[in-house]
């Protein structure tokens, strides 16, 4: 291990190198660079794609959720460690999409992505605040239906299919 010592040397030894193994510090660096790196380039429509079919599901997970909120069906508990869970899924999406170069002919279905993913992001919130309150679910049982909608029809321009 880097830093214990030399091959051979016990942990009892009494001596230490003086710094990190170059090993670790390659290690280190190609950790580093590796989301860096893998930011590079071009979104592709086909990766667009995907980001946005799964913030469809999360859409609809997420007025799964909200019904059991609205309809007084679901504890308090579970309505926000779900919430928690799902929104958080949410941002990642939205931060991946938004880090990501798109090409030209998709960036304006990017920047809708990005902005749904918020706003998905955001309806989970809420539900994680108020995992008790029938009436604010419902709403967000709502506005998670469109925000599923507008999922499906960003999929379709991209994908050329009709909604």
């Amino acid at each position: 291990m880097a830093g214990l010592g030399t091959p051979g040397e016990g942990y009892g030894s009494g001596r230490m190198r003086a710094g990190p193994s170059i090993r670790t510090v390659a290690v280190a660096a190609a950790l580093v660079a590796a989301p860096l790196l893998s930011a590079c380039g071009d979104l592709s429509r086909d990766e667009l794609s995907r980001g946005v079919e799964s913030l469809s599901a999360l859409a609809a997970q997420g007025e799964l959720v909200a019904g059991g909120v609205a309809d007084d069906a679901t504890r308090s508990t579970y309505a926000r460690v779900m919430a928690k869970t799902l929104g958080g899924e949410a941002e990642h999406e939205a931060e991946k999409l938004a880090d990501a170069t798109p090409s030209p002919e998709v960036r304006r279905q990017r920047d809708a992505a990005v902005l749904l993913a918020g706003e998905i992001a955001d309806l989970y919130s809420e539900l994680q605040t108020f995992p008790g309150d029938e009436r604010r679910g419902a709403l967000v049982q709502r506005r998670m239906r469109e925000a599923k909608e507008e999922a499906d029809g960003i999929i379709a321009r991209l994908t050329g299919e009709s909604p």
